[in-house]
């Protein structure tokens, strides 16, 4: 089988014994380094493999080709986000908060996740473009970041926005690109530290979600 049919060949399950799972967290360890260091094209299957000290053969037993390993990396990023991020914007967790305090708080904390392993976080996100199965997991993330702020929006009876759903669509939409620009490719002008975007951020969307700044 050539390298783009095994790149193309179906996700494999994840082992369940703990010598498998040891190889199969070392082989996602030895891809993210090699993936953040030479980027995705120039990372090899058999650069990988010698990476995790293990064969190539030894590699194709737990994952397919490239593109599943990478399938892989993305899928714990997208978990650790949710987990990390998505959790923030869970309305239990809001009642009786400061809508401002948490605003600052989930953007501050966005920025520190980001900014975590932003090289292997950039090759993950230009990935999702190209590959349809992580494009479909970035979709669903999305759309669960969309969910997240229509319902904080939605909860907070200060808020007063004629349509709410594309005004949540705007907001997840600002702090997605936020995240990309600042946080993943480091594109704002020398001199706005990470404290002013976030006190900046923070008063636009207080702004555009109350009409004043409380």
């Amino acid at each position: 089988m050539d390298q783009d049919a095994k790149d193309r060949a179906p996700y494999r399950r994840k082992p369940q014994q703990s010598r498998g799972q040891e190889t199969y967290a070392a082989i996602l360890d030895a891809a993210g380094r090699l993936f953040a260091e030479r980027g995705y094209e120039e990372a090899s299957t058999h650069l990988i493999a010698k990476q995790a000290g293990i064969s190539v053969g030894a590699l194709y037993r737990y994952f397919a080709g490239k593109e599943e390993i990478c399938l892989a990396l993305y899928e714990q990023d997208v978990s650790e986000l949710r987990a990390r991020l998505l959790a923030q914007l869970d309305i239990t967790n809001l009642l009786g908060q400061d809508l401002r305090q948490i605003v600052r708080h989930t953007l501050a904390l966005a920025f520190q996740v980001y900014a975590e392993r932003s090289a292997l976080r950039r090759v993950l996100s230009e990935q999702s473009r190209k590959i349809p199965e992580l494009s479909e997991l970035r979709r669903k993330l999305e759309a669960e970041l969309h969910l997240a702020v229509h319902r904080m929006l939605s909860s907070v009876s200060a808020v007063s926005l004629p349509d709410l759903e594309a005004s949540a669509y705007l907001v997840s939409l600002f702090i997605e690109r936020l995240m990309d620009e600042c946080a993943l490719y480091h594109t704002a002008p020398e001199g706005l530290s990470e404290d002013r975007l976030v006190d900046a951020a923070t008063d636009l969307l207080m702004r555009y979600t109350l009409g004043y700044l409380p």
